[in-house]
């Protein structure tokens, strides 16, 4: 078995599954678990992994030869230092012996892969996420870390070229050119010209934008590839699986990395912990340009997403069921791209309104994220207005009558101002009074916009079980209990303001349903 002959694809796969059973594996890593993408193999142990690199050539990255993939292993294993420092361990040879391929120093080099510590798979985000156990708490703990690191990774000229106008074009050609072959396969013909009208306009659209983004040092040598799959929460966060082959695809603006895990948690059912995201990412670097660029940059990883996912459709190694499960994947990506690039036709005032526990600020943060809008909401203007709001009772101290008179008319003033600068709001607040929601009409009648308004309710007994569960978690800025539940709905006044421009949204599905539902409806209103 010699170096030129794994240079054929068929013979590599063979070498890589004799090495899950080769006799360097320590007793104690178990059986060895074999994961295959497009582009690399990864063996797992119970302590340690291998991951090798196809010797493949997608034009993107070129892996066809013994140095090609030496090259990137090195590369790899420094780049994911910078994140995960302790994580990558070195290169690792492989070799033959007797005849064998051996995951050792000696004999006659076969391959090279690299070598890493196994994180503990209940820390990672994508697991988090199927287990519900991430909170906004690790959530805003990855925004913060991703923004020290991009505050200090590597930025000049050669960085710069990547933000260019010309390769954010370059960039978007050719997924066009690489995914036409899979039109009617993954994504549709309609979404397919749809997209590139959109994208080709948004770049026309927003030329100036795009370049004061170079001037003003926002590109940088960054992860690349930052989804769920690729974080894990220990005592750290550790981003880890950057790439390696392809400084193209690494370089970004930092707006572009973000939006890459924020279209991951939409993508994955949880797009309340997008917007969070989002929000404090925001905060963090204090660049005010994010909510112009996200619904971009939400598009294009999304795109891509379903682009790389359509590759293993024609790619050799895949079973029947990985190819089919690799095609729904895909179409679902290619649906998430256009529905970012499917905005709103006019602007809105948007109140998502409904009594505590009933999910409206979930609701208000998952519509916001889809279209490319702000939540202006009342518990967090409340909390800059009074501080403390936490262990008051319903009606005393932040939440009295007058204190709440003056959190609604801050958030009124803060929501006319996003208005005049991005053209919609949406404001996340219990409404239970007909002249708070007057006063939203009257606000977008003022600026000559739509006022649409989204009334979230729950059974009851949910609402407990919601609230409860919130208590237990210490988890959000509202201070709201069971019985400020029953107080609210004692008080709240019924909606019967403009049929046609109120939707009541039942809370008790998934996040994913009840926020495309909504969406799907502002739409839908906003066209008629």
């Amino acid at each position: 078995m010699g170096g030129n002959q794994l240079n054929n694809l068929e013979n590599w796969l063979e070498m890589v599954k004799q090495l899950q059973t080769c006799v360097d594996w320590p007793a104690d890593e178990g059986k060895i678990e074999m994961i295959q993408t497009h582009i690399s193999v990864v063996l797992m142990g119970q302590h340690h992994v291998i991951k090798l690199k196809k010797p493949v050539d997608y034009g993107f990255l070129d892996y066809t030869t013994l140095e090609k993939r030496l090259s990137a292993c090195e590369t790899e294993v420094s780049l994911n230092r910078r994140l995960c420092d302790d994580t990558y361990v070195g290169v690792q040879p492989v070799t033959v012996i007797e005849g064998k391929p051996r995951l050792s120093g000696m004999g006659h080099i076969l391959d090279y892969g690299v070598r890493m510590k196994r994180l503990p798979t209940e820390g990672m985000l994508d697991q988090m996420i199927r287990d519900n156990t991430v909170t906004e708490g690790v959530i805003g703990r990855i925004a913060d870390k991703l923004a020290r690191f991009h505050e200090t990774a590597r930025r000049g000229a050669d960085v710069d070229k990547y933000g260019s106008l010309e390769l954010i074009q370059q960039n978007w050609e050719e997924n066009f050119t690489q995914t036409a072959p899979f039109i009617s396969r993954t994504l549709t013909q309609a979404d397919f010209d749809a997209l590139a009208w959109w994208v080709r306009d948004w770049i026309k659209r927003n030329q100036k934008l795009l370049e004061s983004r170079v001037a003003g040092k926002r590109i940088c040598d960054g992860h690349g590839d930052l989804r769920s799959e690729s974080i894990c929460v220990t005592n750290g966060i550790c981003f880890f699986d950057c790439i390696e082959f392809n400084e193209r695809f690494r370089c970004s603006d930092i707006a572009s990395e973000a939006a890459f895990l924020a279209m991951d948690l939409d993508a994955r059912g949880r797009p309340d912990l997008s917007y969070y995201f989002f929000e404090r990412y925001e905060a963090r670097t204090k660049d005010t340009d994010l909510i112009e660029l996200f619904p971009f940059y939400r598009c294009y990883r999304a795109y891509v997403r379903g682009k790389v996912l359509s590759f293993r459709l024609d790619g050799p190694g895949f079973s029947e069921l990985d190819k089919q499960s690799a095609q729904l994947r895909a179409q679902n990506f290619f649906e998430l791209s256009r529905r970012y690039a499917d905005r709103l036709q006019r602007p809105a005032v948007i109140i998502v309104t409904g009594l505590s526990g009933t999910g409206k600020t979930t609701v208000a943060r998952s519509v916001a994220g889809e279209l490319g809008l702000r939540v202006i909401s009342a518990d967090a203007v409340r909390r800059k207005i009074f501080g403390r709001t936490k262990g008051f009772a319903y009606g005393d101290g932040a939440y009295t009558a007058e204190a709440n008179a003056k959190t609604y008319s801050q958030m009124f003033d803060e929501a006319r101002t996003a208005l005049q600068k991005e053209g919609g709001v949406v404001l996340d607040a219990t409404f239970r009074r007909a002249a708070d929601r007057s006063k939203a009409r009257e606000l977008a009648a003022s600026l000559g916009v739509n006022w649409r308004i989204i009334e979230c309710r729950l059974a009851e007994e949910l609402v407990r079980v919601r609230l409860e569960q919130r208590a237990m978690r210490d988890e959000g800025i509202s201070a709201a209990t069971w019985d400020t539940f029953v107080k609210q709905r004692n008080e709240f006044e019924p909606i019967n303001e403009l049929p046609d421009s109120h939707l009541v949204l039942d809370t008790a599905g998934t996040l994913s349903s009840i926020a495309r539902q909504a969406t799907d409806w502002l739409r839908k209103v906003s066209a008629s």
